[in-house]
């Protein structure tokens, strides 16, 4: 393949994946914050709205657990009185630990940390090769060559609704938990 025909290709992907990227992106409300947010809070969030416009589901759900740490970092820091360097030792379990034990979050929040968390360990800690081999299995059930797919795709893990439903989930409670924390008002 050469140049030319590499950004035709390329042309042809993004002109049949507009409207799915077009669909993601309404699916987002804009937060608006009242307060100075954490650092890198903001980027990260926003980070994880463009990688869920554009189809970067894994990003999405492992970006997201990040920006749990660093919300619960933040809310242990101010809760226990506790130093950056002192939260840093904590682990996204161990935060969500003492979060239940704080009542910084509710029952349902509670369940849906322990379930991004379990993903996000899951998606890390997956075998590589598996997932080529699940790839490759897919691609060649539907005939196509795989360089042309998007990962979504070939991916379905052992959870409900495929990653694209898992990412929109944690990606709005994220958003939502920062909405919570921060002041932010939702348009």
């Amino acid at each position: 393949m050469d140049e030319q025909e590499y950004r035709e290709q390329q042309r042809k992907w993004d002109e049949a994946s507009l409207e799915n990227r077009v669909g993601r992106w309404k699916q987002l409300v804009p937060a608006i914050y009242n307060t100075k947010l954490p650092d890198l809070l903001w980027e990260y969030v926003t980070e994880a709205d463009e990688m869920y416009i554009n189809g970067h589901f894994i990003g999405v759900i492992l970006l997201c657990a990040g920006i749990l740490e660093l919300v619960f970092a933040d809310q242990l820091k101010t809760s226990l009185k506790l130093t950056k360097d002192e939260v840093g030792r904590f682990r996204l379990e161990q935060m969500e630990i003492l979060s239940r034990r704080l009542k910084i979050l509710d029952e349902d929040e509670m369940q849906q940390v322990g379930e991004i968390r379990r993903l996000r360990n899951y998606l890390i800690h997956a075998k590589a090769g598996k997932i080529n081999e699940m790839a490759k299995k897919r691609y060649k059930d539907w005939g196509i060559e795989n360089h042309t797919l998007d990962s979504s795709l070939f991916l379905n893990p052992p959870w409900e609704g495929g990653l694209d439903q898992e990412a929109i989930k944690f990606l709005l409670f994220t958003r939502n938990l920062t909405v919570k924390f921060y002041g932010a008002e939702e348009r």
